[in-house]
């Protein structure tokens, strides 16, 4: 475990002595917690009483009974000698986890997602993408996934981009969760604009919470739940400063339930698909263009709570608007918006 890869390092948390990072008032925290039954994290060999636990899963429902989410770029990096530990208690010995521990069998990744040069993540639209799930062995005592924890979260395509959720996922040792606990926080989203993603503000998530679901209906230790997104996507699910606050998800749309289908079928997802060119292909006006650039900006902290973007008919309305005024004679100009 010791030699185990890690997966999630971004977003490390001060060096000693500790010091609260600077946010701004009103941010939340997230609150640290012994963990719950639908949400685990991952090691690298067989033994889950190190310190090396690295991103953050959840059990989905399914009929196959052994399907975990997680995050694409923590996929990439999950091997077949991986266990994934559902309410993990460090220091205890495979036998005293509360619901043992399950061997990756198998990982589903959309080929679209493609990191950056020299990352294991990507600022490119098919960060979009950035959802895995894996298959699982049935634990030491012969149960499968399911059964042991006695539930699972269904896959659910959120309506739109503005939802409460509660996100729940396990900060890395590394980063200052000696004990290894989970950290959760209930807050609202919005859309990361340019990109199909959510965006939530938190403070607490640190590396090792790549892959957390955001959950519309959270419960403690509840056996059911809906999942909408996951933690990753834009630069695997962080700004461009990593702080510890900001968060994406990319909400679960039709390319994740298709992912999800070939998990549960157990094949090879499809290799013949055309490259995803996330809202650039959908829209190419310049106002869209400039929707993209926006986000950017939100994820370099240059913007902290900027106003939703107009609807493509909104737009067009006040372009038709801006060239009535323009062409009006100047004693009649108005600086106000005519109306329609």
């Amino acid at each position: 475990m010791a030699n185990a890869r890690p997966l999630d390092t971004l977003r490390s948390a001060p060096s000693a002595p500790k010091q609260p990072m600077t946010r701004a008032a009103g941010i939340p925290k997230g609150t640290m917690f012994g963990g719950t039954r639908l949400i685990g994290t991952f090691f690298g060999s067989s033994s889950p009483n190190g310190t090396d636990w690295m991103c953050t899963g959840s059990v989905i429902d399914t009929p196959a009974r052994n399907v975990i989410l997680t995050a694409g770029h923590c996929g990439l990096g999950i091997k077949s000698n991986y266990i994934f530990v559902p309410k993990f208690i460090k220091g205890a010995a495979p036998g005293r986890q509360p619901y043992g521990i399950f061997h990756i069998q198998r990982v589903f990744i959309d080929p679209r997602y493609v990191p950056d040069k020299g990352s294991s993540t990507t600022r490119k639209p098919w960060s979009d993408l950035d959802t895995a799930f894996a298959r699982v062995s049935v634990n030491q005592r012969g149960r499968q996934l399911q059964d042991a924890v006695g539930g699972g979260l269904t896959f659910t395509r959120p309506s739109g981009y503005n939802n409460k959720v509660t996100v729940v996922g396990y900060p890395a040792h590394k980063h200052g969760n000696d004990a290894g606990r989970a950290v959760k926080c209930t807050v609202p989203t919005r859309r990361l604009p340019g990109y199909h993603q959510m965006s939530m503000t938190c403070g607490g998530y640190y590396g090792g919470v790549s892959g957390s679901p955001w959950i519309t209906d959270y419960e403690d230790d509840a056996r059911t739940g809906h999942v909408i997104g996951n933690l990753g996507g834009y630069n695997g699910g962080g700004n461009d400063a990593n702080v510890d606050y900001i968060s994406y998800a990319p909400a679960f749309g039709a390319d994740a339930a298709h992912l999800l289908a070939d998990a549960v079928a157990n094949r090879n997802p499809a290799s013949n698909l055309p490259p995803h060119q996330g809202v650039r292909a959908m829209f190419g006006s310049p106002h869209w263009q400039g929707a993209k650039r926006t986000g950017q900006m939100i994820s370099k902290g240059l913007l902290a709570n900027p106003c939703p973007p107009p609807s493509r008919s909104q737009y067009l309305h006040r372009v038709r608007l801006r060239w009535r005024v323009a062409a009006a004679p100047r004693q009649h100009r108005s600086t106000r918006w005519e109306s329609a």
